[in-house]
């Protein structure tokens, strides 16, 4: 399954083409732009749509750090400023698309599945489970000043190499002895990171991996339910690279 990462400053957008995938491809979504270089140098994206004018650090600059990296994503472009300056840093650059803001979310949909011909298939190569838990947390607020972060971070890995396990009884007891805790802590540190990345949510990143209520809310998952949905997601990942 190829990957697609979103990155533009308008929720609605990010939601609405996030939206049109789902099940395609393996997205992860940003709005900020170092924040997206981060995930860009971590996920390793087969296709990027990129806002050419992100907070914190602009297109341009990103796809320079990235061809720096000897990263080359498929790259569709959307800019709400149009100049010949970025035609032609886009041109240079690699871009191979670029729309004008405001976009057509179907319309840009397209293009992207369009782009997704030009990824060339290598061959399927698992990433470092470790990495791809601290990524996923990453994208979805936790701070790793947080002991619970660590401990969220074994508790999913424990998860997805046993599953089905007890949460109370048996894992959070196995994530204690691997972090010198006892499960007590461990169960109250987790459920501290949980309540701190909530209250600082980006509900489309959310969204990506906790479905809504019937009544169309995002619902806080529960110490369990966050631990489980991440690591079958994870091993649905693997099963479908």
């Amino acid at each position: 399954m190829q990957k697609l990462l979103i990155a533009d400053g308008g929720e609605e957008f990010r939601q609405a083409l996030a939206d049109q995938f789902r099940g395609v491809y393996r997205i992860r979504v940003c709005r900020e732009g170092r924040e997206t270089l981060e995930m860009i140098l971590a996920f390793k994206p087969d296709i990027l749509v990129l806002d050419m004018m992100l907070p914190g650090l602009d297109g341009i600059s990103i796809l320079e750090e990235v061809n720096r990296a000897g990263l080359h994503p498929v790259v569709l472009a959307v800019t709400r400023l149009p100049s010949e300056y970025v035609f032609a840093a886009a041109a240079r650059l690699g871009v191979g698309y670029l729309m004008m803001k405001p976009c057509d979310v179907k319309a840009t949909a397209e293009r992207v599945r369009d782009l997704s011909q030009q990824v060339e298939t290598a061959a399927v190569t698992y990433p470092d489970p470790r990495t791809e838990v601290s990524n996923i947390l990453l994208s979805l607020g936790f701070s790793t000043k947080l002991r619970g972060y660590a401990y969220l971070r074994e508790a999913i890995l424990e998860m997805l190499r046993c599953p089905g396990q007890s949460v109370t009884k048996e894992l959070y007891p196995a994530v204690g002895k691997l972090c010198d805790a006892t499960g007590v802590q461990v169960e109250r540190s987790i459920r501290n990171a949980i309540s701190k990345a909530w209250e600082h949510r980006d509900e489309t990143l959310w969204q990506m991996y906790f479905l809504k209520t019937p009544s169309d809310l995002l619902k806080r998952p529960t110490n369990a339910e966050l631990i489980t949905i991440l690591a079958n997601r994870l091993a649905l990942d693997r099963l479908n690279p």
